[in-house]
């Protein structure tokens, strides 16, 4: 059963449990140590008061319980709920289903249309979880597979979420300012590549030195991330399918709010 991570945040779905303190934790903060154990100062205090070792049983440690033999589908199910990334991931290919069953009616209603969104509010969140085909789809949900996680390991579940949905937030107005009211026009924006460029810039704020691979060659993350700013920097404008001002927008917020977590110090930087 996947649980929150005491110290982190992080939804683990095998999580360790302090022998000291009780509580339950992540992989990374799984030891007395890295996660300031109250319990093994406890026990260290009354160890020098004894003057030897002893078994220690806290009163926050719960009674152990057999584990459930669980269906290979009921595995599956219970790793996804316990990260926000995969869960994400799912919705946004359920979301997609819908769209082929229903058809443009759901399109409709969820999409963002840039002069509509204060009559329309919903859509400044329900636009990531629409695609505009199974190209576009897979591209971006490889693109939250393998970043989605990482961010979220170092910044704790809660904290993963508020950059996913205010970096696509954010890029949902920049894109509306921009389409709307530069160019008065009413296209309609669907995906999460605003939501996802937040997620890159937040994680090559507190991880610069991880190497993400493009067309097979590894680059680091921050050289990345320049170079595909500088692409939405370069077709700006050039009237293609891209939402160019989004994915600008969406990596201001994650700049931003990577900034103020590294400030914090509450992250895993290795």
């Amino acid at each position: 059963m996947a649980k929150e991570c005491y110290y982190c945040g992080f939804k683990d779905p095998l999580p360790f449990t302090c022998k000291f303190c009780g509580n339950s934790f992540c992989y990374n903060h799984r030891l007395p140590e890295s996660h300031n154990c109250s319990g093994l100062v406890s026990y260290k205090e009354q160890v020098r008061d004894r003057g030897k070792l002893y078994e220690y049983e806290p009163d926050l440690i719960a009674k152990k319980q057999k584990k459930a033999v669980l269906t290979p589908l009921t595995n599956a199910i219970s790793v996804i709920r316990s990260n926000y990334s995969l869960t994400i991931l799912a919705i946004a290919v359920i979301s997609f289903v819908l769209q082929m069953v229903i058809g443009p009616s759901y399109d409709f209603y969820l999409a963002l249309y840039p002069l509509d969104i204060f009559s329309r509010p919903w859509t400044l969140v329900t636009h990531m979880f629409l695609h505009s085909g199974p190209i576009h789809l897979l591209f971006n949900m490889l693109f939250l597979f393998f970043l989605g996680p990482e961010l979220e390991r170092r910044i704790g579940g809660k904290r993963f979420l508020a950059v996913f949905f205010l970096s696509g937030i954010v890029a949902a107005i920049g894109y509306s300012l921009w389409t709307g009211l530069v160019l008065q026009s009413n296209d309609p924006a669907v995906g999460a590549s605003g939501a996802l460029m937040g997620i890159f810039a937040c994680l090559a704020i507190l991880a610069p030195h991880i190497q993400v691979y493009i067309y097979f060659i590894p680059v680091k993350i921050t050289y990345a991330l320049i170079m595909f700013a500088l692409l939405d920097l370069i077709f700006f404008g050039s009237g293609d399918a891209i939402a160019h001002s989004a994915h600008l927008s969406g990596v201001v917020a994650g700049l931003v709010i990577g900034r103020e977590i590294k400030r914090t110090g509450r992250f895993i930087g290795y």
